[in-house]
């Protein structure tokens, strides 16, 4: 091949390519999106007590503000193995590789390159001499449709959104994780201080059933007595198998949620058993902040853009195509014969313009773009629903937390109260001035409202979950950081070539790479 015969078809290859791009920014058919309006309060409707919103407490890991070491390890541990998470990421790189594909429909969409040579001998016949031929070949076929009206970057713009929509996915998974990890927590926690309290009871009414046995055998009280005696003991050990059965249930949801087998999470388990205190300061800001705080509003508003570039990629089609193709060639070859010795090499141009007008098949196109212009119109109105039930959620948490809060001090006084009045009731049983009824009523209610302060201390704490998961917290402590586990990044990186798509550019508004402490959110 001569330099200067491939020089030019270096040229012409790059100057289509050229043409590619200047010619891409004629029209762009179909909507702009822009933001479907919605309805917000200005105020919260409910409102936290003063000592509860004292001060703002927002920040990333809101985990932290119950100050226990074990659930903060526990958050950190779902994060780095959640099963469900790392899927969420994997949609991130499917959402990459699949802009990149649109992208590339900016370029020239097909083409080929043959590569041949061709050696011939012809033995000579009569009067004819022997013939020798060599020949070699090159040749570049280029197919490309101008996006003259935008089908193809319409395509692009939605592709990006739905990019931006599978990572506005992953922070709402991320949001849902750390919540289930802190109810299951927190629940499995109450229910270990409920056992602890019917197992103290337990021993009480059992000392209970053995002082009036002896006192039966003296004489000072009836049968009556010990057989009501033995029936509060019986009550009691009843209700402790149905709270092991549930704490079982919470391990084993940490053992899902952790990726972990129940064993291990229960060796994750050991240190304090109290339940976790929830924060007295929550700064829940104003509706408005709900827009940017919560990834399924994020993610519904990302939706309708996807959806609204799709309807200007289907009426691009109802408009005439243009596309163009380009043949270049290169031939060579040297002939002998005849006694002669030859050489000759020559190159070959070729283009063609066409123009596709969509006219048999209007109908069914103009219906594809209402199809696409009602898809839309439900996701703005899925978009303005979720911001409605996204201002429910909260509203309904903070009135949760502050009756939750008004429930746990009534059933502290109530407990306090129940143990001074079973002391009374023993101390005057003792002394025959009342009814052994008394003191079972009065071991009935200590075991009452000790179950019931547990139970509301659990739900204050499972309440300022609520809130923290309705205020959509927790997924900024993802930002900067990579979206599946480094063993899985490895691994796909080695069966498959991604480039760069499993480490997207640092200054990308929504990329995330490796790197950070959980906690911190840094």
């Amino acid at each position: 091949m001569k330099p200067a015969t491939s020089c030019r078809l270096s040229i012409a290859c790059a100057l289509i390519v050229s043409m590619s791009v200047a010619l891409t920014g004629c029209v762009t058919v179909g909507p702009d999106f822009k933001q479907p309006d919605v309805t917000l309060e200005n105020q919260w409707l409910e409102s936290l007590p003063p000592e509860a919103q004292a001060a703002p407490a927002a920040q990333a890991a809101w985990w932290t503000a119950f100050n226990d070491p074990v659930l903060s390890a526990l958050e950190q541990r779902a994060y780095e193995r959640n099963l469900s998470l790392q899927v969420a990421g994997l949609h991130i790189f499917m959402a990459r590789a699949q802009l990149a594909i649109s992208a590339e429909n900016l370029l020239p969409q097909s083409g080929s390159v043959s590569v041949g040579a061709d050696h011939i001998n012809t033995s000579g016949v009569g009067p004819i001499p022997p013939t020798h031929l060599w020949a070699e070949h090159l040749r570049v076929n280029v197919g490309w449709e101008i996006d003259f009206w935008g089908k193809y970057r319409r395509q692009i713009e939605s592709d990006r959104a739905q990019l931006h929509v599978s990572e506005a996915a992953y922070d709402n998974a991320l949001v849902s994780l750390f919540a289930d990890v802190a109810n299951a927590y927190i629940d499995l926690r109450a229910l270990e201080q409920r056992i602890a309290v019917a197992q103290q009871n337990l021993k009480a009414v059992q000392q209970s059933l053995t002082l009036t046995q002896a006192r039966y055998k003296r004489g000072a009280s009836s049968q009556l007595d010990v057989e009501q005696a033995a029936t509060l003991v019986a009550e009691t050990e009843a209700q402790i198998p149905p709270l092991i059965k549930a704490r079982a249930q919470d391990r084993d949801t940490l053992a899902v949620l952790l990726a972990d087998p129940p064993d291990a999470v229960d060796a994750q388990l050991k240190g304090s058993t109290a339940i976790p205190v929830p924060p007295t300061q929550i700064d829940v800001g104003i509706p408005a902040d709900l827009l940017r705080r919560r990834p399924d509003v994020r993610q519904a508003a990302l939706n309708a853009a996807a959806q609204s570039a799709l309807i200007g990629a289907a009426k691009a089609k109802l408009y005439p195509s243009l596309s163009l193709t380009g043949l270049f060639g290169l031939s060579s070859g040297q002939q002998h014969g005849i006694g002669l010795s030859q050489w000759g090499s020559k190159t070959i141009g070729l283009f063609s313009a066409g123009i596709t007008l969509p006219i048999l098949d209007r109908g069914q196109l103009k219906n594809a773009v209402r199809i696409q212009d009602a898809a839309f119109q439900e996701a703005v109105l899925d978009y303005q629903n979720t911001v409605l039930q996204a201002q429910k959620e909260v509203e309904d948490a903070i009135a949760a937390l502050r009756t939750s809060l008004d429930a746990l001090a009534a059933s502290s006084r109530a407990s306090d109260a129940s143990q001074r009045a079973l002391k009374l009731a023993n101390i005057q049983y003792r002394a025959g001035s009342v009814t052994y009824d008394t003191v079972l009523d009065a071991s009935r209610s200590v075991l009452r409202d000790g179950d019931s302060l547990a139970q509301n201390q659990g739900i204050a704490a499972l309440a300022a979950v609520s809130l923290y998961r309705a205020l959509g917290g927790g997924w900024e402590v993802a930002e900067g950081q990579q979206v599946v586990s480094e063993q899985i990044a490895e691994q796909m990186a080695q069966r498959t070539d991604w480039g760069r798509l499993l480490n997207p550019p640092a200054n990308s508004a929504l990329a995330r790479a490796s790197g950070g402490q959980l906690e911190n959110g840094k």
